[in-house]
């Protein structure tokens, strides 16, 4: 693969996010709802005898789970899907340039979009968040990278799922369902477990940091606060298992195997796709 190549190629797909709305539509979205959960977390924690920093930092988190999956799984349907229904994408494989060089630099095309437009979202909203306080720079920090990590997974399981269905329409279902699954199912699924009792907390522990928002979710607030309870019982088990720095490793290389893996998938997968 030809460096010049995939900067040639990453460059385009940069260009080709930053037109779309999708993508400032989501970068102001963000930064909107982020100062609004912000103001929120903030308003009424000394009433409640809750620390403003750990409230506010909770919201945001929660806000970040929810939200970036939505922002970044699109940017990949459209990259993959969206440019095979128009013939873009065979337009571009059929210049001298090998597959994995295109897919290769979409990809890396599509995580700088994202980084972008994340941190556009992230820098309005620490402006608005800022002049308020409640959230350190540190904590703030922390979650943008969590942010960062969660957009990087999703971003490219988007666009596994965009050369999986073929369609631009199938994919934005299959997206919507992989959304649900990834932030409502798998949680209800370690929740009946443990109240079954029918597993240790070992593998709950397991299963939970196997998904990917699960994973951000723990690390975050593993780093934002000095709280153990923010981490919930299986997280306190895992720190008390594994420490702080073990924990720390075993959720970085979760969701390092989950970026490698979705890229070898999809790379595979576009290797065999008809495009013509």
């Amino acid at each position: 693969m030809k460096l010049r190549t995939l900067r040639t190629l990453a460059a385009r797909e940069i260009r080709a996010s930053v037109r779309g709305r999708w993508f400032i539509i989501g970068a102001l979205a963000f930064a909107v709802l982020a100062a609004a959960v912000a103001h929120l977390g903030m308003a009424g924690a000394g009433r409640w005898g809750v620390s403003t920093i750990d409230r506010t930092s909770a919201a945001l988190l929660n806000l970040v789970l929810l939200f970036v999956p939505l922002l970044a799984m699109p940017l990949g349907v459209a990259s993959f899907a969206g440019e095979a229904e128009d013939g873009v994408l065979a337009y571009l494989v059929a210049q001298p340039v090998t597959r994995g060089e295109v897919f290769l630099g979409k990809v890396i095309g599509l995580v700088a979009a994202t980084t972008l437009s994340l941190g556009i979202g992230f820098g309005v909203a620490a402006v608005l968040i800022g002049a308020k306080g409640g959230v350190s720079a540190g904590t703030f920090g922390m979650l943008g990278l969590g942010a960062w990590l969660l957009g990087t997974v999703t971003v490219v399981l988007g666009a596994l799922l965009a050369t999986l269905t073929g369609s631009r329409a199938r994919a934005l279902a299959a997206v919507i369902g992989a959304w649900i699954t990834l932030v409502f199912l798998c949680d209800f699924g370690v929740l009946a477990l443990a109240a079954a009792q029918t597993v240790g907390p070992g593998t709950l522990f397991g299963l939970a940091v196997a998904n990917p928002l699960q994973a951000v979710k723990t690390l975050v607030a593993l780093f934002a606060s000095a709280r153990l309870e923010i981490l919930g019982p299986i997280g306190v088990h895992a720190v008390r298992e594994l420490g702080r720095t073990g924990l720390a490793a075993v959720l970085i290389g979760s969701i390092l195997a989950w970026i490698f893996l979705v890229v070898g998938a999809g790379f595979w997968r576009f290797r065999r796709e008809n495009l013509m």
